[in-house]
């Protein structure tokens, strides 16, 4: 089986009714998966801004950029738990452990998870080193939302051209 770089990190069981932290699992799932949407929605409204529609800035495309995507961040982290709570209210235990179990036990989700992983770290850093006159926070919450978005779409390019053959 695929070598799951963040998957090491978290503790699985050989039956889905055995799993730990079903409930933090899941919810840490989806609030990841939640980021590069949030990214793609907070990009294009500066971009669309700036390019479409010819608004002056007086600020940096970057800058505009990891602001509205440290918002977006934020947002999309919010609503990703909110959606697993909605989701999963009032269900039982198993049901949490085997979602989470089967997150953990499925090949291409924990490849496109270690992608996006590594997209919010090397995002995190170069937003934070290229944030101009943001904040520290701003620079690098919005630097891994593109990240994450950045590592969603290098997987997509990945699965569809080279990862074929694996």
């Amino acid at each position: 089986m695929y070598d799951m770089a963040l998957n090491r990190m978290l503790p699985t069981s050989e039956f889905a009714e055995d799993q730990p932290l079903g409930h933090f699992i899941l919810t840490a799932h989806v609030m990841h998966r939640a980021l590069p949407i949030g990214a793609f929605i907070s990009s294009a409204i500066p971009l669309a801004s700036t390019f479409i529609l010819r608004r002056a800035t007086v600020y940096p495309i970057t800058m505009l950029l990891l602001r509205s995507n440290s918002t977006g961040a934020l947002v999309s982290l919010g609503v990703g738990g909110a959606m697993t709570l909605g989701r999963m209210w009032g269900r039982e235990d198993i049901e949490w452990k085997d979602r989470s179990w089967r997150l953990l036990r499925n090949t291409g989700q924990t490849q496109l998870d270690d992608f996006s992983a590594a997209g919010l770290m090397v995002g995190a850093l170069l937003g934070a080193a290229g944030r101009g006159s943001l904040p520290l926070w701003r620079g690098a919450v919005g630097g891994a939302g593109l990240g994450t978005l950045a590592g969603t779409v290098t997987f997509m390019v990945w699965k569809s051209t080279l990862g074929k053959k694996s």
